[in-house]
C-alpha cells in the first residue's frame, strides 16, 4: 500500500509535536506501506516574518510570496526539513530530506495571475500571488529508486523552474500531484484538527465523509474559508483525476495517523 502523508507547519511546530508525528509515522511504516512525507511551514514562516519585520500578505488561505518573503521561505522550510528528518532518523526510518526539484522529481512554472471568487459573491478578481510555483510534471522515478531501498522521502514545498528559479508551492498541491503520479492509494493531510468543520468554530459539526458535489456546494455558499478553501480544491482536483481517499485528520492525536489505513479517522473526500 502507498500513503502520501502531508503534515502541516502546525504539527510539527515545536519539538513536543514533532516527537508525537515521528512516533505516529513509525508506527505506520511498521505496517509495511511505502510512504512518502509533505511539509508545509506556513506557520513558522509567518512567525518568522513578523519577527522580522516582513510583511504577511495572503488571499482566501494562500500565501502571497515576494522575493524577500522566499528568501525566508527558503531558510524556514529547510530547517524544518532538517528537523524532521533528523527526528525521523532517531526513530529508527530511513527518512531522506529533499525539495521538490531535488532530483528532477518536479517541473514547474510561475503560476500567473488566477481568478479569486470574492467571498461568497459572484465578484471575480485577479490575484498574482508572486513567486509561487505550478506543476508541470512529476517525475516518479527518485521516489521509486527511494522507496526500492526502502527509504522514506521527506520533501519540503519548495520548487524550481526550468530556470532554476526557486518558488514556493502549496504543500497540500505538491502532495496531490505526487499521489497522482505515484498512484498512492491514499492521500492523508494531517493537522491540528480532528478534521473539516462546516462551523471551524465548532468542533461539533466535524464531517466524516464528503463528497464532490457536496464539497463543490460548500465552497460556492462559503462554508469553508481561510486555509481550508485550498486544502479542499486541491481534495476536489485529485479526487476527480484518480487519488481513491483524501483524507483530512489531527496529526497530533494518538492513533490518527498511525491508524488512518485502518480506519474511518477525520473526515474522508471520496469521488
Amino acid at each position: 500500500m502507498r500513503v502520501i502523508v502531508k503534515l502541516s507547519g502546525k504539527t510539527l511546530a515545536d519539538q513536543t509535536s514533532r516527537e508525537s508525528v515521528c512516533r505516529e509515522l513509525v508506527q505506520l511504516a511498521n505496517k509495511g506501506i511505502q510512504m512518502l512525507v509533505v511539509h508545509g511551514g506556513g506557520q513558522q514562516l509567518s512567525q518568522h516574518c513578523k519577527r522580522a519585520g516582513i510583511p504577511v500578505a495572503q488571499y482566501q488561505g494562500r500565501r502571497i510570496t515576494d522575493e524577500v518573503t522566499l528568501e525566508a521561505a527558503k531558510m524556514v522550510f529547510s530547517g524544518i526539513n532538517r528537523d524532521l528528518t533528523a527526528n525521523l532518523c532517531s526513530h529508527g526510518m530511513k527518512a531522506l530530506g529533499m525539495s521538490a526539484f531535488d532530483g528532477g522529481l518536479t517541473q514547474c512554472h510561475r503560476r500567473p495571475p488566477i481568478p479569486v471568487q470574492i467571498g461568497t459573491t459572484p465578484k471575480i478578481e485577479m490575484v498574482d500571488f508572486g513567486l509561487v510555483g505550478e506543476i508541470d510534471k512529476v517525475n516518479p522515478e527518485p521516489i521509486e529508486v527511494l522507496w526500492g531501498y526502502g527509504y522514506i522521502p521527506v520533501i519540503s514545498c519548495l520548487c524550481a523552474d526550468s530556470d532554476g528559479k526557486i518558488m514556493n508551492i502549496n504543500a497540500d498541491t505538491l502532495a496531490a500531484e505526487l499521489a497522482l503520479a505515484l498512484r498512492a492509494d491514499r492521500l492523508v493531510s494531517a493537522s491540528d484538527v480532528d478534521g473539516i468543520y462546516t462551523d471551524p468554530k465548532d468542533p461539533s459539526t466535524q464531517i466524516e465523509s464528503l463528497d464532490i458535489r457536496t464539497a463543490r456546494d460548500y465552497l460556492s455558499t462559503g462554508v469553508f474559508v481561510d486555509g481550508m478553501v485550498p486544502k479542499v480544491e486541491t481534495a476536489i482536483r485529485a479526487l476527480e483525476r484518480g487519488v481513491h481517499t483524501f483524507q483530512v485528520l489531527n496529526g497530533l492525536q494518538k492513533g490518527t495517523l498511525s491508524q488512518c489505513t485502518k480506519q474511518a479517522i477525520g473526515t474522508l473526500l471520496v469521488p
